[in-house]
């Protein structure tokens, strides 16, 4: 498997691990990491994409990874805003 399809599996399960986790109270700081992790390899994914021309689709897989692995930090800055 080469790197380009590696980098976009690992980025929908890093995002959907930490959306999951995001459910649970008390695994925020949990999700957060994985959510850092999940956009890395999102951001990776979309470079060589952008790079090599790999898919000749309108978005790559890194996208939805992307769009996964946002959530925790979205609902991080709702909690924020709320707070005050």
């Amino acid at each position: 498997m080469n790197l380009f399809k590696l980098s976009g599996i690992l980025s929908l399960v890093f995002g959907a691990f930490s959306c999951l986790i995001l459910i649970m109270p008390h695994g925020l700081f949990f999700s957060l990491l994985s959510a850092i992790i999940g956009f890395l390899f999102a951001t990776i994914n979309v470079f060589l994409n952008a790079k090599y021309e790999i898919t000749k689709t309108s978005f790559s897989i890194g996208y939805i990874g992307m769009i996964l692995s946002s959530f925790p930090v979205i609902f991080l800055l709702v909690l924020i805003i709320k707070g005050h």
